[in-house]
């Protein structure tokens, strides 16, 4: 008999509205109750801007209202601005579906006048290079390029600095759209030099750029912070092991950081050698939260009958979904153990393996000497287990 871990957890969706079910005569309803009356209802009519956000784009009413009470949108009373601009976007090569995408992650875009702000900024880029899916790119991933004073500017320091000309930026303006919101002198610059004090080259710099890396968008004292910490787990400036490090935790909260390693020292009994030794293995462990660390060691110790200083020796452990991966692996392991099937089986090396690769080795040929095997492994998936 299969180890039985307990109850599935079945969620149910929230509801959602489809566009198609709302019509331009939208109302929103306001309740209001007092001591002295019973609760009444009252309708308001919506905003023309928030019904053409949610006619047009799918916005939820609640979103819709939100930003038709900011002043670049509250002034709009018809949708000839709007269409302006939807149609301009699409004009400089934007799809249906990125120009969906940018309205919905910039909806005060909108508001912009295409002659006056616009176009004249997408003039000035096409001038001076800065054309066709850069271009296109550049719009889909950071809106705000549009109506920012000093996009050019900041584009020609990051093609200089990133080098490869314009296929350097198209790398890194989707991992990280942001950079060309930050003054160059007054926030990038301070960062940079505190990185190469650290003994990163600008080659290193451009590659925590391209992994999405938030280093350089983050506070001066958020970023000396992260790096204080690497230091202290004993990772040495210059290594591969530091960029690596930092790559891993760069986009972390630093306050997460600290509470991880104080959790693995006292919950569950590392020593600082440990912490040091699993975070040079595997440093994004410093980067879970807190429950998802929660989760994994108390499955790994109370479930699976790890110690707790084994974990350490196999950190990668702590990254694995415990839904998705560990108990349905570990309910096959037990399972073959049990019947004397296999001996000694690694879940850290069932772990590393593909779905596919997982089957062929563990599940499929058993499937005579133990029927059922498969169905066990299948509706282990997204068992919660209690721990």
């Amino acid at each position: 008999m299969f180890p039985h871990f307990v109850k599935k957890t079945i969620s149910s969706s929230p509801f959602q509205h489809h566009p198609t079910l709302l019509n331009p005569l939208l109302r929103f309803s306001l309740s209001t109750q007092t001591n002295s009356q019973p609760q009444k209802e009252k309708e308001k009519e919506l905003p023309f801007i928030a019904e053409y956000l949610i006619s047009s784009f799918g916005f939820s009413p609640a979103r819709a209202l939100k930003y038709s009470n900011t002043s670049d949108l509250a002034a709009i009373r018809s949708p000839d601005r709007p269409e302006a601009v939807i149609k301009f976007l699409k004009d400089t090569g934007l799809s249906d579906a990125q120009t969906k995408a940018v309205v919905s992650f910039q909806p005060k875009l909108l508001a912009r006048s295409v002659d006056k702000t616009l176009k004249p900024k997408v003039l000035e880029l096409m001038e001076n290079g800065f054309s066709g899916d850069l271009l296109v790119q550049l719009i889909r991933y950071n809106p705000s390029a549009l109506y920012i004073k000093d996009t050019l500017s900041r584009l020609l320091f990051w093609k200089d600095f990133v080098g490869e000309g314009n296929q350097g930026l198209l790398e890194i303006i989707p991992k990280s759209p942001l950079l060309i919101n930050f003054d160059i002198d007054k926030h990038i610059v301070p960062k940079m030099n505190l990185l190469k004090e650290h003994e990163l080259s600008n080659h290193d710099i451009v590659s925590l750029l391209v992994d999405n890396n938030r280093c350089l968008t983050q506070s001066l004292d958020s970023l000396r912070h992260k790096l204080e910490i690497i230091e202290e787990l004993g990772v040495l400036r210059g290594s591969t092991k530091f960029l690596g490090g930092l790559k891993a935790v760069g986009a972390s909260n630093k306050d997460t950081m600290r509470r991880n390693i104080e959790s693995l020292k006292k919950t569950y009994g590392w020593s600082q050698e440990e912490v040091h030794s699993a975070f040079r293995k595997y440093p994004k462990i410093l980067s879970f939260s807190e429950d998802k660390l929660k989760s994994n060691m108390n499955f790994l110790i109370r479930k699976a009958g790890y110690e707790p200083r084994c974990i350490a020796l196999q950190p990668q452990l702590l990254a694995t979904s415990v839904e998705r991966v560990l108990v349905p692996r570990y309910t096959v392991l037990s399972a073959l153990e049990d019947k004397g099937l296999m001996k000694n089986c690694s879940l850290l090396t069932a772990c590393k393996k593909s779905e596919e690769r997982f089957r062929e080795i563990y599940v499929d040929p058993f499937e005579k000497d133990l029927p059922g095997l498969g169905q066990a492994y299948v509706a282990a998936f997204g068992v919660r287990m209690e721990v």
